[in-house]
């Protein structure tokens, strides 16, 4: 009566336990046209290149993002041109974090922010003076 019991039990919880690891399976050709496509990446050693078009897909913004040695911040290079006519709208070079659309015709850039320092004064007002580098830029095309 026991053995009984005992193989039972042994029996039930391997049942339980081999319906705790079924998993669901997506269709894949369901996935792949739901999602969109992302930007094209591409990975050059200590380089990244991204491309990304602005929403009305009227421009688009080449990032080629650099980390450097002893820095942690990004080094990035962009080139906007018109998607049309292929004439650069603007490139220029940016230290920070990100570089992003904000919205169709301008640019979001985002600093790098340090450690927090010990203020050179013991003035407080001195220390609000120093917040201007911890600002976003947007950057206007138009």
């Amino acid at each position: 009566m026991l053995l009984r019991k005992i193989t039972i039990l042994f029996f039930l919880g391997l049942t339980i336990f081999s319906f705790a690891q079924c998993k669901t399976v997506e269709n894949k050709s369901t996935t792949k046209k739901s999602k969109p496509r992302s930007n094209p990446i591409k990975i050059m050693g200590n380089h990244t290149l991204v491309s990304k078009l602005n929403g009305d897909k009227s421009m688009e913004l080449q990032i080629k993002k650099s980390i450097k040695p002893g820095d942690p911040a990004f080094h990035f290079e962009y080139i906007v041109h018109n998607t049309g006519t292929k004439n650069i709208v603007k490139e220029g070079y940016f230290r920070g974090i990100n570089v992003e659309w904000n919205d169709n015709t301008s640019l979001k850039l985002t600093p790098y922010i340090g450690m927090e320092q010990k203020p050179i004064s013991d003035n407080p007002e001195n220390a609000f003076l120093s917040n201007t580098k911890t600002k976003i830029m947007i950057i206007k095309l138009n």
